[in-house]
């Protein structure tokens, strides 16, 4: 999930209450969910990309327009961060905005999620298990950019009919900030990322799958496929950080990782860092990215069964 200042055109987010007559770019240092009111941690928006700007808005455009659930942690640090904490940011930080990604939750015909482990050399959430995604680039479509960032980092190259029903879902938006809580040290990006379903067709198991899997070591150092048992386990440990839950599943899962010659394996990875959450107290640890996990828990509201 490359999503670096590179030097590319920008995709930013504007905000649009039923207040307001015209859209605004989204202030970087404004958490977005409270600039709609939001005080649960959690609201459901329309979502519209056009214009190379992502606008987030209260009402609908149109009777066709479906409202996206969106969720920040309670943590979130530009929810949190004080006007004096907010003077602080250098100003190329503070003027620059709200940037969107895009994400797939990629499903196999056997129903197995494709996760991949962050490189841990990447600035932003190094060490992470996220899906495949990134950036969205000038002119691409949200689903697009999914596309393109899953081709990159894990060189499945996936086509509209290689999904069953040949369509894409959006499951939520996540408010996204790194560091991802204030004592790991000031905002220093700031996302709205948007995470799709997409369910392979018949007979594209994780199995087969795994062999189309040519990942990119810049960006990815691992790569795993989890059955909805796990995705459930991931999902109760964004809930319920006790890993007594979670006796019963298995200690190890296949996954391809990078041998010492920085060549592409199969082996066996220890399951309990994907239950790992959040530590002020420490150094951010190998886990599943929260994000991810309020993806994974759409998911399996609206695929589970």
């Amino acid at each position: 999930m490359s999503m670096t200042m590179a030097s590319f055109t920008r995709i930013l987010v504007r905000l649009k209450t039923a207040k307001s007559a015209e859209p605004k770019i989204a202030d970087f240092s404004e958490c977005v969910l409270s600039h709609f009111g939001f005080t649960n941690d959690y609201g459901q928006l329309y979502a519209d990309l056009r214009e190379n700007f992502l606008t987030l808005c209260d009402t609908a455009r149109s009777e066709e327009d479906i409202k996206i659930p969106i969720k920040h942690p309670a943590f979130c640090p530009v929810l949190h961060q004080t006007a004096n904490t907010a003077s602080l940011l250098q100003d190329e930080i503070k003027n620059c905005g709200v940037d969107v990604g895009a994400a797939i939750i990629l499903e196999s015909s056997d129903g197995k999620v494709l996760l991949t482990r962050r490189a841990p050399h990447l600035r932003i959430f190094p060490g992470l298990w996220v899906p495949p995604g990134g950036h969205v680039e000038e002119n691409e479509s949200l689903a697009e950019a999914g596309i393109r960032e899953l081709q990159e980092e894990t060189g499945i190259d996936l086509k509209i009919m290689d999904c069953k029903n040949k369509k894409f879902e959006i499951l939520g938006l996540w408010e996204s900030v790194f560091p991802p809580m204030l004592a790991l040290g000031p905002p220093q990006r700031h996302h709205i990322v948007v995470y799709f379903h997409a369910q392979l067709k018949d007979g594209m198991t994780a199995n087969e799958m795994e062999k189309q899997i040519s990942f990119n070591p810049l960006e990815v150092d691992a790569c795993v496929w989890v059955d909805k048992e796990m995705i459930s386990a991931i999902v109760q440990s964004y809930e319920d950080d006790s890993i007594k839950s979670f006796i019963h599943l298995p200690q190890f899962v296949r996954a391809l990782t990078l041998d010492e010659n920085q060549k592409q394996c199969t082996t066996d990875l220890p399951t309990a860092p994907l239950f790992n959450v959040l530590s002020s107290e420490l150094n951010d640890t190998e886990r599943v990215s929260t994000g991810t996990k309020f993806a994974l828990q759409q998911y399996l509201k609206k695929f589970g069964n």
